[in-house]
């Protein structure tokens, strides 16, 4: 069993530092820029999706922790027709995109995933339409004359048309029509949005529904291993904030419960994989195979990392310095 309860909190442990480590590279904004109004590019989307990101990619590019970044070269581009697109219009998201918001809803019986951004920043509209003549099609949607490229085999489409010199708006599929959807809908009683107001002034954000985890998940496992299935079961929504303090930043990951008592034990369980993961870091072995840099930078995580718990909500507390980014160094080798 002690097996079993170690190879779960190596897992969540892992889990928490991905979390963590995807936010500090891509949802960063410096000291010196206030964060964008959220609630305005989130009016822009449809209501109802259960998932929704938010990014403030000038603050990022202004950020002060971001500054610090060993690698100062641009990010490279693995993807050939994003490459094309740059070459093709001059733009560049490192440079020209300031802000952008993005639902998202599960796939449907007759459907794929669907997903509309709302991108903010410099577009050279004539260069766009032009790629687009050469690339894919314009039609007349909705109003507005809509970029239509074709994705893969031909069989997917993803969907681009301007709301205004500065902002535009992407969808999966050959139509813009889920832009529009449901324009009468309360959006006062949007769970999402409800969730957003709480993380209002946060550089980047992160809001999602969990899908539902089947009742035999864990079935004839350990019961430590049942135990944290009951618990992930229990959790409905999971949002996680970006929001920096000096030039440090601060990541707020929170989790929604069924009820407060499984909130508890979660927070009991974290407190546990905090105990777990320092007595790891104090393994000869596995500090020989990190760097100094490494393992100081953990040691500091474990030490530092609040977990708190008020009623169905947990949530952890991480002050995330610049010396994080000395943790991407190279691994030890073992003698």
């Amino acid at each position: 069993m002690r097996k079993n309860t170690i190879r779960i909190a190596a897992g969540l442990a892992a889990g928490a530092l991905l979390a963590a480590t995807l936010f500090y590279v891509s949802f960063l904004r410096g000291r010196t820029t206030s964060a964008s109004p959220v609630p305005e590019l989130l009016s822009l989307l449809p209501a109802g999706a259960p998932t929704l990101v938010y990014v403030d990619v000038a603050a990022m590019r202004a950020s002060s922790f971001y500054q610090h970044r060993p690698d100062k070269s641009p990010v490279a581009i693995p993807n050939q027709v994003y490459a094309d697109f740059i070459r093709s219009t001059g733009f560049d998201f490192e440079k020209d995109l300031d802000r952008a918001v993005v639902g998202s809803w599960p796939p449907s019986d007759h459907e794929q995933i669907k997903t509309v951004v709302i991108a903010e920043g410099r577009f050279d509209r004539a260069k766009i339409h032009d790629y687009a003549t050469r690339k894919g099609k314009i039609e007349r949607q909705e109003g507005h004359d809509v970029f239509v490229f074709p994705q893969g085999d031909g069989k997917r489409f993803e969907s681009i048309t301007f709301l205004d010199d500065h902002r535009l708006a992407m969808v999966s599929g050959p139509s813009i029509a889920p832009l529009f959807a449901g324009p009468n809908a309360d959006r006062t009683a949007d769970p999402v949005r409800d969730r957003a107001t709480r993380v209002d002034g946060a550089a980047a954000f992160l809001i999602t529904h969990v899908p539902p985890i089947p009742n035999n998940a864990g079935a004839g496992q350990p019961p430590a291993t049942a135990q944290f299935m009951a618990l992930a079961r229990s959790v409905q929504w999971i949002t996680v904030a970006a929001r920096p303090e000096g030039d440090n930043l601060r990541l707020s990951v929170e989790g929604e419960c069924d009820n407060s008592a499984d909130a508890a034990q979660l927070k009991s369980m974290l407190d546990v994989l905090r105990m777990f993961g320092r007595a790891g870091l104090e393994n000869p072995k596995t500090s020989q195979a990190m760097t100094p840099a490494t393992l100081a930078a953990l040691q500091n995580l474990l030490t530092t990392v609040e977990f708190t718990q008020a009623a169905e909500r947990v949530r952890i507390l991480l002050e995330l310095t610049p010396d994080v980014w000395r943790m991407s160094g190279p691994v030890k080798q073992q003698q």
